[in-house]
């Protein structure tokens, strides 16, 4: 059986990691103690720009390989947004203890492109090869770490390609 298009709207999750900054409360004098690091952040967003203008599924725009996605409304809002400062897991070097005052991702957020693999090795849409259901994307990790996250198809279910 084939893979599904992916389409406006199909989501997009994973885990990104990134650079932060920010000061921990210590005991003692001074209070405070700057820090610095790498933490894991997920990531929830959806394929929703760069989607052809010319093909549509269920009247909704197909995504290729130049497609983009973003996060969802509010993923980077503290102190609930799960791609946010303080919301980061797995901090390298553990954060100050207790519990670190400000945390900031100093990297770009937001937007994630198909992986280098990604595509239909079959199915183009004006020369550029359609996203299918599994394909890897790379989101806004700023190690730089390929396919760290993965977009499925949800949105439509009867249109597919043979793979």
């Amino acid at each position: 059986m084939g893979k599904h298009i992916v389409v406006d709207g199909d989501k997009v999750k994973g885990t990104d990691k990134h650079n932060v900054a920010g000061t921990g409360t210590i005991s003692g004098p001074p209070g405070t103690a700057p820090y610095s690091g790498i933490a894991d952040f997920d990531y929830a967003g959806k394929m929703t720009n760069a989607l052809s203008d010319f093909v549509k599924i269920d009247g909704k725009a197909a995504a290729i390989v130049s497609s983009k996605s973003s996060l969802d409304p509010g993923e980077t809002a503290p102190p609930t947004g799960k791609h946010a400062g303080l919301n980061g897991s797995n901090f390298t070097p553990p954060t100050p203890t207790p519990i670190p005052t400000t945390i900031n991702i100093t990297d770009p957020v937001g937007t994630g492109v198909p992986g280098s693999a990604a595509g239909s090795g079959f199915v183009t849409i004006d020369g550029v090869k359609v996203l299918l259901d599994g394909d890897a994307i790379d989101t806004c990790d700023g190690l730089n770490i390929p396919g760290n996250s993965t977009v499925t198809s949800s949105q439509q279910d009867f249109v597919s390609c043979s793979e």
